[in-house]
């Protein structure tokens, strides 16, 4: 494990109520400076298409309207490409989609974002089922699964990780090498995911902001008016209160963590939000 995840399992375990960037902001510097790694173009194989197959066919309590599966079945009519790239030594992405959304992945980015967990993946399973993810149209209807979450992973484990939407690839990809690399282990499932969402929009900033403190400071202003945006509008039209609403853990527990760590000491006024959404990152992040 390279010193920026060691850095962030520790930061996490003491992280002082003042507001702190600059250790991001070193690690950032650092993974950026490092020689830049070349994804490569490879044809799928029989055990590509296997794994894809048989991820798409299991039930998953996260995945409950098994946007894999449609995904399968599109390409299978000819309605999606397959299309493979592999990170020696980190990770070989196996993808579901279009060719459009293919070209848009942020191959550099990701190949930064693998450096600094520097925590091998064998595969990256990639649907990149284009349904979005908003709020339900009944207020009376609960926030589900079905209407946020985008992939998943096994805590500690190293074989797969999967993605099964296409918005927000890149930080549903650096939430779930956090889990793959055991950070947060031996929390409950609500505490576990509020705390690796908040590190993980937080170490996703740093990143996007090449160590510039100008920039971090830019972008997590606008990260800050969206979740205070997102968080009221769960909180007063979906009722969402508690850890014992799916929907706390991701968004109003997430808002928690970055207040209790100081993250959200200074709160931007006169930034408008515009199309509100179950997105967890702000869309002027752009990724």
């Amino acid at each position: 494990m390279c010193h920026c995840m060691i850095f962030l399992l520790e930061l996490n375990r003491r992280m002082p109520p003042a507001f702190w960037k600059e250790p991001f902001l070193d690690m950032a510097s650092t993974v950026w400076a490092m020689p830049e790694e070349q994804w490569i173009p490879d044809a799928p194989t029989p055990d590509d298409i296997i794994q894809l197959k048989k991820e798409a066919s299991g039930d998953s309590n996260i995945d409950d309207g098994n946007l894999r599966s449609e995904m399968v079945r599109l390409w299978e009519v000819g309605g999606a490409v397959l299309r493979v790239k592999e990170l020696p030594g980190r990770t070989r992405v196996v993808f579901l989609g279009t060719d459009e959304q293919w070209s848009q992945i942020p191959w550099a980015l990701w190949a930064r974002i693998f450096q600094a967990i520097d925590q091998p993946v064998g595969y990256t399973l990639f649907y990149a089922n284009p349904t979005l993810r908003n709020f339900p149209t009944d207020p009376a209807e609960p926030v589900k699964s079905v209407h946020m979450n985008a992939g998943y992973s096994y805590m500690c484990q190293q074989k797969l990780l999967v993605i099964y939407r296409f918005e927000e690839a890149t930080r549903v990809l650096l939430h779930e090498l956090l889990h793959t690399a055991c950070f947060d282990n031996g929390m409950g499932v609500e505490d576990l995911e509020a705390n690796t969402e908040a590190w993980t929009e937080i170490f996703l900033c740093a990143i996007l902001s090449k160590g510039s403190q100008r920039a971090f400071t830019v972008l997590w202003k606008k990260q800050i008016a969206w979740i205070e945006a997102q968080t009221l509008y769960l909180h007063t039209n979906h009722g969402v209160l508690s850890p014992a609403d799916y929907a706390w853990r991701y968004t109003l527990g997430r808002h928690k963590v970055l207040i209790d760590k100081g993250f959200m000491n200074e709160i931007p006024s006169g930034l408008e939000v515009s199309g509100l959404s179950l997105r967890f990152t702000t869309p002027e992040w752009n990724i």
